[in-house]
């Protein structure tokens, strides 16, 4: 897995995949390698990194797991959240 201090806010699947590529070569990875380790096909991989929107988000994360990307869900802080959130 990838370990480094870089933080990027992702604002669109573009991004999210720019990330997975960038993690993935990182590794060494190709995107079969990526496939076969996630269980997916590589058609998947490559749709995800090219930012495909109706990509799954489960098999999306798991992939973005593998790679050593952490996904953290930042909280807006309004009172119109007031008891919805956990």
């Amino acid at each position: 897995m990838v370990q480094n201090d870089v933080s990027q806010t992702l604002t669109d699947t573009r991004a999210f995949g720019r990330a997975v590529r960038a993690a993935r070569k990182g590794l060494r990875l190709t995107q079969q390698d990526l496939a076969d380790t996630a269980g997916v096909g590589a058609r998947f991989i490559s749709e995800l990194e090219r930012g495909k929107e109706t990509v799954r988000l489960g098999l999306a994360l798991h992939v973005a797991r593998l790679v050593g990307l952490e996904i953290t869900v930042t909280w807006p802080t309004s009172d119109v959240l007031d008891g919805v959130l956990p």
